[in-house]
């Protein structure tokens, strides 16, 4: 891949242990850690838009960083420097993951809205002008009443773009910060990509498809018959199981997210558990059959 780029923009094309003249060249950094970078006279909007998806840019933002905001860039996308717990006020942090499905212009209103939004203290990174990452720094475990989506809704509304976050989970200070980043960002994509109606994510909603893409394809084939052919076919009403689960197998809640009266949904619960054998009103039954779902509707 490097050598064919580097023939196809000849002396627009250079390499380098560490990005500079940044003015001048856009960066990107490869899997084995090379630094490529090509001048930005010679890129398209296409092009620099392509390259960002197959490397990891470096970001367009960096001249403006403070010495915080460089720190935690060089660490957490370039996974270079290192960690001392010692040199911080704060001991653990959560990485809370933006994406934009349209690149934001006005970046300083962007950054001071998200962070007005948010109960805590963060450091904000971008990493290109659709999606970044807002650091939030705390010493201890508290369990928040954060509404995330509201905080989606305001954003989309200001800015005329759909918006989603991934929340994930709260780190102690270490040197393998960038690696738990890096998977955490792997796990907002695989969110987008499944739950594409989802515009908050955390790990528990992408775990299900996590594990199954981690079976091998005979067992997925075998989970799937859980639910006999007949029933796969009916997209409503597996969607309709699949509420019910979500509603943590509460059928008065899931009636009412469902629009359907409750001894309706009721009857259908019954007839999917006549027609499987399982029993989705228990928590093992329901786990298998959720997965069985997810399964039919993604692989």
């Amino acid at each position: 891949m490097i050598e064919n780029l580097m023939k196809h923009y000849k002396d627009a094309f250079i390499t380098a242990e560490s990005p500079y003249k940044t003015d001048v060249y856009s960066w990107f950094l490869t899997e084995t850690g090379t630094f490529f970078g090509i001048k930005k006279e010679r890129l398209s909007t296409k092009e620099t838009s392509l390259l960002s998806s197959l490397f990891t840019p470096y970001g367009t933002h960096v001249n403006d960083m403070n010495d915080t905001q460089a720190f935690w860039y060089n660490l957490l996308f370039l996974q270079q420097g290192t960690l001392s717990p010692e040199q911080f006020s704060f001991s653990q942090c959560r990485f809370i993951q933006f994406y934009a499905d349209q690149p934001i212009t006005d970046h300083v209103e962007f950054q001071e809205a998200i962070q007005a939004l948010l109960p805590r203290d963060t450091i904000f990174l971008w990493e290109n002008d659709s999606s970044g990452v807002l650091i939030e720094t705390r010493n201890e475990e508290t369990i928040e009443d954060v509404f995330y989506e509201e905080i989606t809704v305001t954003l989309t509304s200001d800015f005329y773009t759909d918006m989603r976050l991934f929340i994930g989970q709260t780190h102690p200070l270490s040197d393998n910060l960038g690696s738990l980043f890096h998977t955490e960002k792997e796990w907002f994509q695989k969110g987008i990509h499944f739950l594409h109606k989802q515009k908050v994510y955390r790990l528990h909603d992408i775990l299900p498809f996590l594990l199954l893409e981690g079976m091998d394809e005979d067992f997925r084939n075998q989970l799937k018959h859980v639910i006999p052919e007949e029933l796969q076919a009916d997209h409503e009403l597996l969607e309709t199981i699949k509420v019910f689960f979500e509603s943590d197998l509460n059928v008065s809640n899931a009636a009412k997210r469902l629009y359907m009266h409750r001894n309706s949904l009721q009857y259908r619960i019954e007839k999917f558990i006549e027609k499987t054998g399982i029993d989705i009103k228990h928590f093992h039954g329901a786990v298998t059959t959720y997965l069985a779902i997810l399964d039919v509707e993604h692989f």
